[in-house]
């Protein structure tokens, strides 16, 4: 549902998109759509943002306009994702850009590398997950993209589902109005998250961990809150370095139910509509995870922000 891309910055190249000017028309296509579902890769520790954007300096102004409105999207959305700098110090040319990208995608392998044709027939290289500029529209890579992804509630689909979801992620929030501490069920989904939470190949990546429940009603909020606590403090070690926030909501009366169900990132939100409950023990149904608009991600955030919620907040608490 979340997919990453590494784009080699000849893709950018004046040369390139001048002479064959359909290129232009396929790279804010492909960038449109990375901004729905996609991660890019930021190489060489943020380096490769400011290195293309010197070169859309001679791009045509509507095209870099349009390109460069699809970076601030990108951005705002938090899609450009960090990686590593060169070893080999600053990348100086398209195959020294080619190269780090490989280097990455030996680590964990991206969905797909964008790459010029040229720069394509002089690599050398024969790799999977290339996608050509004039054929990429058309691509496996491009083609297999997906918004939705049918599972079953076990370990093996949850784990394989939330990998790219979590990989680049600084918040998560957890909403499930059943969620409770007490029942391995629920607890499991979240000790799968915190193995996954920015597990990226190199440093693991701190990240704010929200989990949003309902009403306690066979117990009070303070117990409830130390329940919680007492569960996720051994959670916290230096190889799962986040912090977290339990937030414990109440319906009023008249008003609207708590009952969707999210798993709502800095990146992307998932309507998860049979509940966070990981099935370990029983047979495990199948159910349909769906990637969410941003608009709606926002408005789901929103409703559990205690500044605009339609919910009564009952109590929180950090645990770090």
């Amino acid at each position: 549902m979340l997919y990453e891309f590494a784009l080699t910055p000849d893709v950018f190249h004046l040369a390139l998109l001048d002479d064959k000017p359909v290129l232009g028309v396929i790279l804010i296509q492909l960038l449109r759509g990375m901004c729905d579902n996609g991660l890019v890769a930021n190489l060489h520790k943020d380096r490769w943002l400011e290195y293309t954007k010197v070169r859309l300096e001679r791009v045509s102004p509507d095209l870099k306009d349009k390109i460069l409105s699809c970076f601030k999207t990108l951005h705002d959305r938090h899609r450009f994702v960090r990686h590593p700098r060169r070893l080999a110090g600053d990348p100086t040319n398209d195959s020294d850009w080619l190269e780090l990208a490989l280097e990455s995608h030996r680590r964990i392998p991206f969905h797909g590398i964008l790459l010029s044709q040229p720069l394509l027939s002089g690599s050398g290289y024969s790799e999977l997950a290339f996608m050509e500029l004039s054929e990429a529209l058309d691509s496996p890579q491009w083609q297999g993209r997906r918004r939705s992804c049918t599972l079953t509630k076990c370990e093996i689909d949850y784990r394989t589902a939330l990998v790219p979801l979590l990989r680049h992620a600084k918040t998560l929030a957890l909403i499930d109005p059943y969620f409770s501490c007490h029942e391995t069920r629920f607890f499991d989904t979240v000790k799968i998250c915190v193995e996954l939470l920015g597990q990226r190949g190199h440093a693991v990546l701190p990240c704010r961990v929200h989990i949003h429940a309902g009403d306690p009603s066979s117990e009070t909020t303070p117990e409830r809150l130390n329940a919680w606590e007492k569960r996720l403090l051994p959670l916290i070690d230096s190889q799962h370095p986040h912090r977290f926030k339990v937030f414990l909501w109440k319906a009023r009366p008249g008003g609207e139910t708590l009952h969707d169900r999210f798993i709502l990132t800095d990146q992307c939100g998932i309507s998860v509509p049979a509940g966070l409950d990981c099935r370990l023990h029983s047979v495990p149904n199948s159910t349909t995870w769906g990637l969410l608009d941003e608009e709606d991600r926002i408005r789901r955030l929103l409703d559990y922000d205690p500044a605009t919620s339609p919910f009564d907040l009952l109590g929180e608490r950090e645990v770090k």
